[in-house]
């Protein structure tokens, strides 16, 4: 898949990931599908840009972009298990977990801006 297009699918689950936080700052918590879907978009894009890294390893910039993002998919993971079991979502984990994805983000497409 190109780049390109993956960093479409990106913004597009970054996108996601801001509406799940607006709505949960204003106490009407998603269902808990619609967090899973986020993370299932998330990780397939992760996986989509690990196929892209290993046929293209000389970006290293994206390469370090996957590394964070995974990161990030960690916290994301962490919070899920926070929203399975009904408990509140820490603020903490939640900004980290954003901060580490928009990073990875600008790390992106500064590596596909080197590409092209």
């Amino acid at each position: 898949m190109p780049l390109g297009l993956l960093l479409i699918l990106f913004l597009v689950v970054a996108v996601g990931g801001a509406a799940l936080a607006l709505l949960e700052s204003r106490g009407r918590a998603p269902a808990l599908p619609v967090s899973a879907l986020h993370g299932v978009l998330g990780i397939t894009a992760i996986v989509l840009l690990v196929m892209q890294d290993l046929a293209h390893p000389d970006n290293k910039l994206v390469n370090t972009a996957t590394l964070v993002f995974m990161l990030a998919a960690a916290g994301g993971l962490l919070l899920f298990a926070f929203r399975a079991t009904r408990q509140k979502l820490p603020g903490a984990v939640v900004g980290l977990h954003a901060l580490f994805a928009l990073a990875a983000l600008a790390v992106m497409v500064c590596g596909w801006l080197k590409g092209t």
